[in-house]
């Protein structure tokens, strides 16, 4: 009785190890590097259990994960957009953030994450605009609203949108910035971003701090403060609730 167990034992635990195995107990497999031939776009969204590194080049997109999970991961293009998707959702027999992505491509116009990890660069990405989304106020639910960006950037016009858990640390120039903080508990880490002038709308819980050289104008409609590294020429924000200006 005992051999039979082990047996049984011994055929679960290598039936695991495999593209086929039920996704629960399926392991990673070893670590694999494919390449995707995708162009012709400037936008990025990722999904869940995927963590994106982007830089800026001619278009390269590889993914990097276990043997096993390549194929429940789709990597598309539609509409000038790249969509990454993990599909490989229940993984009892497997450890967290295997899975990445490294995408390089020549101009980056919008970045959205839904992955619950964090958007990395490498490199600085000189762009024209470029907006930055982790939001879903347009379809509640149709997005995950957590994952951070750490990116180095210079860039114009800088636009983010967000209304959940995502912090932004970003480093680099710009010269418009736009933040949109619709609600939720963000962070924004702008201490080592030169910005020339931002307009802010802040209705978060969280702070915001920002170097502004040139002028600062929105409102604050929530308990987050921004913070600044100095005070610029034109600085005019509405304190509306208890989140206060503060001059570092």
């Amino acid at each position: 009785m005992k051999k039979a167990f082990f047996f049984l034992f011994v055929v679960i635990l290598f039936s695991c190890d495999s593209e086929n195995a039920n996704d629960c107990v399926q392991t990673s497999g070893d670590l694999v590097q494919i390449d995707y031939d995708v162009t012709g776009f400037n936008k990025i969204i990722v999904y869940e259990r995927s963590q994106l590194i982007v830089s800026q080049g001619p278009y390269e997109v590889i993914l990097e994960t276990g043997e096993n999970l390549v194929n429940d991961i789709d990597i598309t293009v539609a509409d000038a957009t790249l969509s990454i998707k993990n599909n490989n959702s229940c993984n009892l027999a497997r450890e967290y953030g295997v899975t990445k992505v490294y995408v390089t491509l020549p101009d980056l116009q919008v970045l959205r994450n839904s992955s619950g990890l964090a958007v990395k660069s490498s490199g600085t990405l000189n762009l024209n605009e470029l907006t930055l989304l982790c939001e879903d106020t347009e379809e509640e639910d149709a997005f995950h609203i957590s994952g951070d960006f750490d990116l180095d950037i210079n860039v114009d016009k800088l636009s983010i949108e967000t209304n959940g858990l995502s912090n932004f640390f970003l480093n680099g120039t710009v010269n418009e910035l736009d933040l949109k903080f619709l609600l939720g508990d963000s962070r924004f880490e702008g201490r080592n971003l030169e910005v020339q002038t931002a307009q802010v709308y802040h209705r978060g819980t969280n702070d915001i701090f920002l170097q502004a050289k040139q002028q600062v104008t929105g409102s604050l409609l929530s308990t987050g403060n921004l913070i600044l590294t100095e005070e610029p020429p034109v600085l005019n924000v509405e304190e509306l609730y208890t989140g206060r200006v503060i001059i570092e």
